[in-house]
């Protein structure tokens, strides 16, 4: 398959298995979520579909590269199959459980999963490097979400 084809599919993959998880949890956001007390650094909500559009596509990018640059003895496949995991899981647990401390939880494991594979991939091999530089945004961008999250728990 040509590799522009297959980075397309997986950045299509990622994009829509996200549309489809913020979309299940739409009506939360219009609902529960706006009755919430949220700190005055929290961004208007038509920010985060677009950068996790952009996220979601850098993070795709870079497990595209780790799958073409068969990683699976590095152990960043696996790294970065449960940081994925996660990063789906805390959407649901936020908005659709409601559970403002177990989401917590949950976006510490991201950010946990995205240092540990930034880590490796920068101590592995230089045709890792990609990844990691791929994965540097989606970190910060989650480590803002999880004192976001704490703030909303804290004020909750």
């Amino acid at each position: 398959m040509n590799k522009y084809v297959s980075l397309f599919l997986w950045i299509a993959l990622y994009l829509g298995v996200g549309f489809a998880i913020g979309s299940s949890t739409e009506g939360s956001i219009q609902g529960w979520y706006k009755t919430l007390e949220k700190p005055e650094f929290n961004p208007p909500n038509w920010i985060f579909p677009i950068m996790w559009s952009i996220l979601y596509a850098m993070i795709a990018t870079a497990g595209w590269n780790l799958w073409r640059k068969n990683a699976a003895s590095s152990g960043l496949k696996t790294i970065f199959i449960i940081y994925t995991i996660c990063n789906f899981a805390w959407t649901p647990i936020f908005f659709g459980m409601e559970q403002i401390y177990a989401a917590f939880i949950c976006i510490m494991a991201v950010n946990f999963f995205n240092a540990l594979f930034i880590y490796k991939a920068w101590s592995n091999s230089r045709s890792f490097q990609f990844s990691m530089y791929m994965m540097i945004p989606p970190l910060l961008w989650t480590l803002f979400a999880a004192v976001l999250n704490y703030a909303i728990w804290v004020l909750n």
